[in-house]
């Protein structure tokens, strides 16, 4: 039967609560005159909270705080002219690394299936 109680923590739990009861009585018994008294330590001092200063850039502005309007009103980016040459050269390069790999796509399902 005493098997039974410790797999179920009984035991422990007791042990625990008796410790408990130790601790708070000697929390709550009377202090020898003897004892050292531990010397209080000083409150904090109070800080005051720090005054809101103007930033020195404008309010950030929320993701979506302009009306619909004043979003199609935006001017349209120009492209520089390295920026336009780049994608003129860059592009084709974008063509021809797809056309290769569904090429090896293509022969790697050829092979597989053994046609």
């Amino acid at each position: 039967m005493e098997a039974k109680t410790r797999t179920t923590g009984a035991v422990y739990r007791d042990e625990a609560a008796e410790l408990m009861a130790a601790a708070a009585r000697d929390a709550a018994g009377p202090q020898r005159a003897d004892a050292p008294r531990q010397a209080r330590r000083p409150a904090a001092p109070y800080v005051e909270p720090e005054r809101r200063r103007p930033l020195p850039y404008p309010e950030p502005v929320g993701v979506n705080d302009n009306p619909d309007e004043y979003v199609a009103e935006q001017p349209r980016r120009r492209i520089s002219f390295p920026r336009l040459l780049a994608r003129i050269v860059i592009a084709p390069l974008y063509l021809v690394v797809a056309v290769a790999a569904l090429a090896m796509i293509g022969l790697f399902a050829k092979s597989f299936f053994g046609a």
